[in-house]
Formats: structure tokens, sequence, C-alpha cells
């Protein structure tokens, strides 16, 4: 059931014109700079987005320009576990798990799972419980699970992207808040 919207959410993605997704993006992107978790947040978790997800490179930009420290997973295949790590720079990035943008192995800045402030969520499908259906691989969702005290979480997602209902599963952790190109919505937890 989760791979059905796993795959129809992908041909969605896939088959939208640059320029709608750059005003989808744009709207978006708006919509969460003007947020106060994002103002607030000193440390921020965030992956860096393949072609098919919304831009995280003006985010990443952005927390630099404001003094805040940018943190990157790093993937471990064998135990599906991420560690984040500091970058200051794109310089540091090389291709990772899913040939993703990951922190270098020479990288040494890792970042404990209690210091970030602000957590970015990557995401397929979503509905507004917070609940998400992602790429399958569980790294976010094993990551979830682990005590993140005061971490806020939230994914970035079109509003073509969110749907009533969602098949969800005993470890299926939901998110705080989805930033859609019109809105913030906080999520109610059940």
């Amino acid at each position: 059931m989760k791979q059905q919207f796993r795959n129809d959410m992908l041909t969605y993605l896939k088959h939208l014109s640059m320029s709608k997704k750059q005003d989808i993006e744009n709207n978006m992107l708006e919509n969460f700079f003007q947020q106060s978790f994002w103002k607030e947040a000193k440390i921020v978790g965030i992956t860096y987005a393949t072609s098919l997800e919304w831009n995280t490179e003006t985010i990443i930009q952005k927390g630099w320009d404001e003094n805040k420290k940018m943190v990157l997973p790093v993937c471990n295949r064998r135990n599906k576990t991420m560690n984040f790590f500091q970058i200051n720079n794109f310089n540091e990035l090389e291709r990772g798990y899913a040939n993703i943008l990951e922190p270098s192995a020479h990288s040494n800045k890792v970042i404990m799972n209690e210091c970030i402030d602000l957590l970015i969520v990557p995401g397929l499908v979503f509905n507004v419980k917070g609940y998400r259906i992602g790429y399958g691989g569980g790294f976010y969702d094993r990551y979830l699970s682990e005590p993140l005290h005061t971490t806020i979480t939230v994914s970035l997602a079109a509003e073509e992207q969110l749907k009533e209902t969602l098949p969800i599963d005993s470890y299926d952790i939901p998110v705080d808040y989805i930033i859609t190109e019109n809105r913030c919505i906080q999520t109610s937890k059940e």
C-alpha cells in the first residue's frame, strides 16, 4: 500500500514542470523562513535534496548567512542509522548512500542528536497529523524513535503531497509541522 503512494507521488514529482516546481518552492520557502522555529533554531538538521525533492540548498545557505550551524546526515547502510555532521560549505559534501550528497568521511564535527534544535524531515506523502511516507529506507523513522529532547521536526510538502488518509505502521513517527506553499500545518499528534 505504501509503495503505491510512493510510486504515485514520484510520478507526480517527475512530471511537475520546472516553472510550477519553482513557484511552489518559492512560496514554500517564504513560508518556512517566516516561522519562529526557523528564526529561533541555532542548529538545523537537514538532508541535501535530490532533484525530485524541494530545494534544501537555499535553506542551508540561509542558515549559514544567519550564523546557524547546518548539520547533514551520513547514513550507515548496515544498521540504517544516521549521524549528523556540521558542514561550513558545500565543498564538504560527497556522494553517499543512494547517491545523496552527505558530509565527507573526513568531517569530524559530529553533532549529538539532542543538540539539534530543528530537524527537516524528508518525505513523499503526508497527512495533516504529520505522518509521512518516505522513500522506504527507514532511516528517519529509526532516528525519530530515539529521544530527541526539544528537537522540532518539520517537513516540506506541496499541497498535492497531502492526503486525507495514509497507511500508518506502529513504528511511524509524525513530524511537528508541515510547510506547504500555502500554509504551516501544526500537526495533531495522537
